[in-house]
């Protein structure tokens, strides 16, 4: 009898162990689903889609090839004085009209444009600067470096941003190695671009930060802040269709275009050569440009009143990019290119060139 009990009572307790066991099993998994369901909650950003940040850049490119001679495409800004006033003063227009509609400008400026500046018209970069608008330093296949821009611009009454505007994909990995001789006197990187703007460009429209060994693989420790420009062809449609294919979780962004000798001067007037002059029925007479730029604003102006497109500079998309950069998720597998130059885009696209 009593070994019957025992028997039993053995049973029951390997029962009861059992059940336990099956218990705390259960429990385990449970605390797994639990815990696996918050590394989900906290590795997933909420989504979000950000306006379309839109920046005007323009730049002057040095009218001397290689420190050397004189470039025949390129005005003469600090040897021609007429012509230097013509630009500046056709500039400070385009910069009013662009400050009326909330329009922000990066204005890349190389070495001779500046040296212009400082010897014949000393407020110019302060008055665009008081419009709200930034001036950077451009030297990309330039005999000077950006450094030495930089110089330049504070010489002529400027404060230049820490924005590096323009330079060879070809050699992007050295720039990053000379920039890291100056930082954090530069910290933005934009308009990474291929010789002549040519066919097979970068087109990325939104920001990260490169990669030592890999320009397009975003590095969470990386120095420097590149913003891509889009496809920048100015023209509504682009821009409309940049805002219409906007990423989730990116800093998206987009850029227009502008060379100050696009402003072409009325033929005959008085110090400027030929060349720099058209007719006043021509779309490339400087009043007509400003006016096309003004009718494209206007019409841009109804996309950044929806809250789909914002006008930033460069600087203000690099604050909100450091902001928003824990929430940002970084897609490089499709890195789109020109198929053409960016000459013939905008050619195409209608703009008067």
């Amino acid at each position: 009898m009593k070994t019957k009990e025992m028997i039993l009572g053995g049973a029951l307790l390997v029962l009861l162990v059992c059940l336990g066991v099956l218990f705390w099993v259960g429990q385990v998994e449970e605390d797994v689903v639990e815990i696996d369901e918050m590394v989900v909650e906290i590795e997933t950003p909420d989504s979000f889609l950000s306006p379309l940040y839109f920046t005007v850049i323009v730049h002057t490119e040095e009218d001397m090839s290689n420190c050397r001679g004189k470039k025949a495409n390129i005005p003469d800004y600090d040897g021609d004085e007429a012509l230097l006033l013509h630009f500046t003063n056709a500039m400070r227009e385009f910069g009013q009209i662009a400050r009326s509609h909330g329009v922000k400008v990066n204005f890349g400026t190389d070495w001779t444009f500046s040296r212009g500046v400082a010897s014949f018209d000393p407020t110019f970069y302060q008055d665009f600067e008081a419009m709200g608008h930034e001036i950077d330093a451009h030297a990309h296949e330039s005999c000077y470096k950006y450094a030495e821009v930089q110089d330049e611009i504070i010489a002529a009454g400027g404060a230049p941003t820490s924005v590096a505007s323009g330079m060879s994909e070809e050699i992007v990995y050295d720039e990053m190695s000379y920039f890291d001789k100056l930082y954090p006197d530069f910290t933005i990187l934009w308009g990474v671009a291929s010789p002549g703007h040519g066919e097979g460009e970068e087109m990325t429209g939104w920001v990260w930060r490169p990669s030592r060994d890999d320009w397009f693989k975003h590095d969470s420790d990386g120095r420097y802040i590149h913003i891509g420009h889009g496809a920048y062809t100015n023209s509504v449609e682009d821009t409309v269709n940049a805002i219409e294919n906007r990423k989730e979780n990116a800093i998206n962004t987009y850029s227009v275009f502008l060379a100050p000798r696009e402003l072409l001067a009325e033929r005959g007037t008085e110090g400027i050569d030929e060349v720099w002059t058209t007719t006043k029925k021509d779309c490339a007479y400087w009043e007509n440009k400003l006016e096309w730029w003004d009718e494209f604003f206007t019409e841009l102006d109804e996309y950044a009143k929806r809250g789909e497109l914002e006008y930033a500079s460069l600087t203000d998309v690099s604050e909100v990019f450091i902001e928003k950069e824990k929430d940002l998720i970084f897609d490089q597998s499709d890195i789109p290119r020109s198929t053409d130059s960016m000459g013939s885009a905008n050619k195409a696209s209608g703009y008067c060139l």
